[in-house]
Order: C-alpha cells, then sequence, then structure tokens
C-alpha cells in the first residue's frame, strides 16, 4: 500500500490490526521484507499487530533524489502511521533505522510507546561503515541517503523508554553496552553474532517484546 510523505513522494508500506502494533523500521541499503518478514519478527508479533514501511529510497518505496535527514525520514513514518490509521506504536528497529526510530520519538513523542533498537550503539553514523553496507547488500547507489545519514547518532535524551541491543561482534554497534548504561537503559547481548545477523536473534524477539509489556 502506499502512503504519501509531505513532498509527494511514495512510502511503501503494509501492515495488520491488533491490540497493540508495533512498528519496524529497518536499516541502510535493507527493507521490511529482508529485515522484518524473512527473520520472523512479523510472526512474532502475529497478536500484536504491526506496520511496516521501506524507508525512502529502499524497497518498494520511490527513489527520491532528497529528503534522508532523521527529521525528514522520521515525517516519512508519521505519513505512514497516519495512512494505515495507527496512532500509538511500540518501535523496533535496526541499525540505520535506529536514527530514524529516535527522530520519530522526538517528533511525535505521543505516538510512541517505547522503541527497541538492535544494531546501534552511541557513535555517529559513519559514511564508510554505510558504504561497506551498501555494497555487501545491495549494491545499489545509495547515496542520497548516505549525505542525509552520515554523521548523524542518537543525541540528547532518550525520547521514549529504550532498550538496546548487538551482537557481541558487531563493529557498527560495538559500543552498545556502554551506550545504554550512559542512557540508564537495558541493554541485551545477542551472542556471538554481527552487524548482518543480529537482527534475525531469537534473543532479540523475546526481550523486545518483554520490555513493551513491561
Amino acid at each position: 500500500m502506499p502512503a504519501t510523505a509531505r513532498d509527494g513522494v511514495k512510502l511503501w508500506y503494509d501492515g495488520e490490526p491488533g491490540p497493540r502494533p508495533v512498528l519496524f523500521l529497518h536499516g541502510f541499503a535493507s527493507d521490511s521484507e529482508q529485515t522484518w518478514e524473512r527473520t520472523g519478527w512479523l510472526r512474532a508479533v502475529a497478536d500484536r499487530g504491526h506496520v511496516v514501511t521501506d524507508l525512502r529510497g529502499h524497497g518498494h518505496s520511490e527513489r527520491a533524489t532528497t529528503g534522508y535527514s532523521p527529521d525528514d525520514l522520521a515525517r516519512d513514518v508519521l505519513a505512514v502511521l497516519d495512512a494505515a490509521e495507527v496512532p500509538v506504536v511500540d518501535v523496533v528497529t535496526y541499525s540505520m533505522g535506529g536514527v530514524v526510530g529516535w527522530a520519530l520519538a522526538r517528533l511525535a513523542a505521543e505516538r510512541v510507546r517505547a522503541l527497541a533498537l538492535g544494531g546501534i550503539g552511541g557513535g555517529p553514523v559513519e559514511r564508510e561503515s554505510m558504504l561497506r553496507v551498501q555494497q555487501a547488500l545491495s549494491g545499489e547507489d545509495l547515496g542520497p541517503c548516505v549525505e542525509g545519514m552520515a554523521g548523524q547518532r542518537l543525541s540528547g535524551r532518550p525520547p521514549a523508554p529504550v532498550l538496546l541491543a548487538a551482537g557481541d561482534e558487531d563493529e557498527v554497534a560495538a559500543d552498545a553496552r556502554s551506550f545504554a548504561a550512559t542512557l540508564n537503559a537495558p541493554y541485551v547481548s545477542l551472542g556471538r553474532r554481527n552487524h548482518f545477523n543480529a537482527v534475525s536473534s531469537r534473543t532479540f524477539k523475546a526481550a523486545a517484546l518483554e520490555f513493551f509489556d513491561g
């Protein structure tokens, strides 16, 4: 289903109604199918409801040339939630999606109950890491997104209750544990997983859903 961003860009989304819907935000150079459907996340929240969307420039959404700052992407997500008629969500993110989820909660705190952030720490999004991920996952030129997101980070106080999770071998999120401590937020180790396979962890799923219910 398409939603329309404030600048006219078409954004793909899908969802299932439920009593406590979960919004999923994927990372750079990925999409909702790869990150959430194939890894079992949508099955894990079947009794809650969900909303998934491909961020602009990714998956089935339009390849816009602008609009890739965290606030821009968060406003895209608000347009999706409005189109889906979902007023409040818990949010699960992975990697770059965490920056978008953080911005979403800052822009519209009343729409976000809690954030479960996977594969991200407190350091800035690194251009070189984005280019490596782009080559490994898609090979598609995502230059506008690189320009909009490089150097961005999770800053300020948590805009909602937050849980962090990362694999012990995830170099992108190597500081996730120590960053969680600075936020006085819970942290979950995903064991000997790296940045590319930690998202499918059953431990991540269980921890996120327990956190939302806590």
